[in-house]
């Protein structure tokens, strides 16, 4: 197999393949910076895709125990 990241029969590992694997998976998973709009601390989102960014204690969660 040509295609392999490891061959098992000389041991040798291909690591500028698997770097490049790497690098392309963390492309996708942008990590972006928000402050939240009541008290203005800073937290970190990868989904957020709004106007008005909220923290973990003042999103509205129905699951959250008060």
């Amino acid at each position: 197999m040509t295609d392999s990241l490891v061959n098992i029969e000389t041991g040798h590992i291909d690591w500028e393949a698997i770097k490049k694997l790497s690098k392309d998976t963390e492309e996708d998973k942008s990590i972006k910076n928000f402050y939240c709009k009541r008290c203005n601390c800073s937290f970190y989102s990868k989904n957020y895709n709004g106007d008005f960014p909220l923290c973990i204690k003042h999103r509205n969660n129905t699951f959250k125990n008060n």
